[in-house]
């Protein structure tokens, strides 16, 4: 690795970071040392507001014209022994593996055993297309249309047992229906990864992590870069916490439910091996200059549509520079990556704290715009009356964020948005708003009088425009007799796309539903595989497969679908054994 470290202490100052910055924004960057040193000091002063000494942290490295600005460890890496983060700590990478994902589909590309247009079946016989031409380039674009509901398979039920991928696609899966045509619509797809890590074993011979760590990680010298398995112990290895109101959580289940298998967010690593890995990137030391400029171009949709997404990797820009960018996030773990190719600024943020409170996307992006020179100013509010701001109250539905509510908080406009929670949003002009949780922008549009019609959410990729969503007057569905045979057939224990375990019982002539902990739920049936609430607010639609047996359920309540898949009699029993187990370590 040939990227040089600064020796200099950084000492925090009293002021913003974003001034700092700003202050050397205004200096000569050409070799200029206080110049540097500010910046360090304005990064350092960013992570260190975000990460307490006695909480769960992070490490974060940031590099700009191979010059490292800024190494350092932030928080703590073991809660329960305080044990200080270490800038060397080895962390999940999550879904930041798609990139090294990415990479071996196309270094085998390189290699002439497979093309990025070949149908899946070819590696994949018996993964059900339905007609459909799916192509490993449909995979690492996440344009496959395959059903998200693959990801509540028996896929998971393997990772816990270390059974192939290929072993469970002619199994649960074959029932699916797609989502969409290949090449037809967007949809981030952690199947879909997983499906090519089957692939790259496929077509080299090897197993998927054995054929990474021999093509790129020990040629590159990273030797602080793991495939997740619990049972291994890994030097330098951080403990992870979920972070609730009251305080971080032990990630105490067993981490084969953490880490997931193969090619979509199998890795662990440090913020070390990331720079030695995006230093390779730009010497094309880890594929053909050509096959890196495939990986960063992004990919388009049939109807010419560009997705923002190339390879493994979200393509954007900020402020007219480039940026090529990857989040990643799982149980105690979150990590992001920025890369500016043009202006040589590199950024990796590890944290062993999963918290949507402060999206770790947010704090990425105000370090790399502090690297690159030119800050995220700060929040300037402007004077909003309180009428200006209910009249852009309601529900508004985008094709990315999905299902966004905005309500007035005393005198406050909020957002809940799923995934994010309720976050104030701060009027900086007419009709537009920011929010310090994210870097999004909110800009509204309204009818002639004040009330809000759509909003563009935008930021350095997102580029999304909610339409305001107008409450259609409906019949009330009518509730129908279904057969107590039909009825029983129902019965038994899921498991929900976020884990939860939710209970299904027959209550007479309908059903009840019992997610793990939670209040129980009446639903009637509207059809024989059909139930909702007594409001009509919520829908279940329980999933068969050819056979008629029952594989899991569809979740709506105005917003997208979520899956759950129904368990065995030995899934359910293990997963209830689990839970009990963490929970007796709780008490």
């Amino acid at each position: 690795m040939t990227i040089t470290h600064r020796s200099a202490c950084l000492v925090l100052v009293p002021v913003t970071a974003c001034a700092l910055a700003l202050a050397c924004s205004r200096t000569s960057a050409k070799g200029d040392a206080s110049s540097t040193d500010r910046l360090a000091r304005a990064i350092d002063a960013t992570l260190a507001s975000v990460y307490g000494p006695d909480q769960p942290g992070a490490t974060a490295i940031v590099v700009r014209d191979g010059r490292v600005l800024l190494r350092k460890g932030y928080g703590l890496a073991n809660v329960e022994l305080h044990v200080a983060m270490r800038p060397d700590m080895v962390m999940a990478l999550a879904s930041l593996s798609k990139s090294f994902t990415a990479a071996g589909i196309l270094e085998l590309a390189e290699q002439g055993k497979l093309s990025l247009q070949d149908d899946i079946r070819r590696f994949l016989p018996a993964y059900p297309v339905r007609g459909a031409t799916i192509t490993i380039e449909h995979l690492l674009t996440h344009t496959s249309g395959v059903c998200g509901l693959a990801e509540t398979s028996d896929l998971r039920a393997a990772a816990v047992q270390d059974a192939k991928v290929i072993d469970v696609i002619g199994d649960w899966v074959k029932d699916l229906p797609p989502d969409a045509a290949p090449g037809e619509k967007w949809a981030y797809s952690n199947w879909g990864y997983t499906l090519l890590g089957a692939i790259i074993e496929q077509a080299s011979g090897q197993g998927y992590a054995e054929f990474l760590q021999r093509a790129f990680f020990d040629p590159l010298g990273m030797r602080h870069t793991f495939y997740a398995d619990q049972r291994r112990v890994i030097p330098e290895r951080a403990t992870g916490y979920d972070q609730r109101p009251d305080g971080p959580l032990n990630v105490i289940e067993p981490r084969g439910r953490v880490f997931h298998p193969n090619g979509a967010a199998g890795w662990l690593s440090t913020v070390d091996d990331l720079a030695r890995w995006n230093e390779a990137l730009d010497g094309d030391r880890v594929l053909s200059r050509a096959s890196t400029r495939r990986m960063f171009t992004p990919y388009r949709l049939k109807d010419g549509t560009s997705t923002g997404y190339g390879y493994g990797w979200d393509l954007g820009e900020y402020a007219g520079h480039r940026v090529q960018e990857h989040q990643g996030g799982t149980t105690g773990f979150l990590s992001h990556v920025v890369r500016m190719p043009d202006d040589h600024v590199f950024v990796a943020i590890l944290s062993n704290r999963y918290s949507m409170a402060v999206p770790l996307q947010a704090t990425a992006h105000r370090v790399a715009a502090i690297a690159l020179g030119q800050p995220i100013a700060d929040l300037v509010p402007v004077q909003t009356p309180v009428s200006a701001l209910e009249g852009l109250v309601g529900t508004y539905r985008g094709s990315d964020i999905g299902t966004c509510t905005m309500a007035v908080e005393g005198d406050s406009l909020v957002a809940q948005i799923p995934g994010l929670g309720t976050m104030t949003l701060v009027p900086v002009g007419p009709g537009v708003f920011r929010t310090s949780v994210v870097t999004w922008t909110f800009s509204f549009e309204t009818d002639a009088i004040g009330r809000g019609t759509r909003v563009r959410i935008h930021d350095w990729k997102l580029n999304d425009v909610a339409e305001k969503v107008v409450p259609k007057t409906t019949p009330a569905r009518p509730i129908v007799a279904v057969a107590k045979a039909d009825l029983e057939a129902l019965v038994g224990e899921y498991e929900a796309l976020n884990g939860i375990l939710v209970r299904v019982d027959r209550v007479g002539d309908h059903l009840s539903v019992q997610p793990f902990a939670q209040e129980v739920v009446e639903m009637f049936p509207v059809s024989t595989i059909g139930f909702i609430t007594k409001s009509g607010d919520v829908e279940y639609r329980f999933v068969k497969d050819s056979s008629g047996r029952v594989t899991g359920y569809l979740r709506s309540a105005g917003g997208p679908p979520v899956p759950a898949r129904r368990l065995g009699n030995q899934g359910h029993e293990a997963r209830r054994s689990e839970t009990t187990a963490a929970r007796s370590v709780l008490r």
